[in-house]
């Protein structure tokens, strides 16, 4: 018998989930990125708890957060704000996976996408930029399940880069 599993996320981790590749900083790290991406395609109603700091995919991350680390907690904590706004979700609530990836779709355009992670290791080494193009067919934006988005709950709007 398989008992529920809820996995706790921090909101950018929805970002980089369904443009993941199996690289990461560490090998224990790329197993636990490898183990719960795996899970989350084969059980998109997973339960999510909505954590602030380190989460289940992140807690074997070499990055303190500090001094020269690559994942600034400052930096890292105002991204996962912005996709908290972004997608409607709240710190400490949990919601199905399949929903969050819903709103992902909804919400995030390529542009959007850019705005936001621009700045990331992994967008500058191009890993993920096509992640939100309207052809990519990644498995986790087209989980479906029976919940819907509301658009009102989309409150995050980031500037666009303009064209000079």
């Amino acid at each position: 018998m398989v008992t529920s599993v809820t996995l706790g996320l921090r909101p950018h981790h929805f970002l980089c989930l369904p443009g993941y590749k199996g690289y990461n900083y560490n090998q224990a790290q790329i197993n636990s990125w490898d183990t719960i991406s795996k899970h989350l395609k084969d059980n998109p109603d997973t339960d999510i708890l909505i954590l602030s700091g380190k989460d289940d995919l992140c807690k074997k991350c070499p990055n303190d957060g500090t001094g020269t680390a690559i994942c600034k907690d400052n930096a890292v904590n105002e991204l996962d704000k912005k996709v908290q706004d972004l997608i409607g979700v709240e710190t400490g609530k949990t919601y199905k996976f399949s929903e969050i990836m819903r709103r992902m779709k909804l919400a995030v355009t390529p542009e959007i996408h850019e705005s936001l992670c621009s700045s990331c290791t992994w967008w500058r080494h191009g890993l993920c930029r096509d992640t939100f193009s309207p052809e990519n067919k990644a498995p986790f934006l087209s989980v479906t399940s029976g919940g819907k988005v509301d658009p009102s709950t989309i409150t995050f709007i980031p500037a666009i880069k303009k064209a000079a």
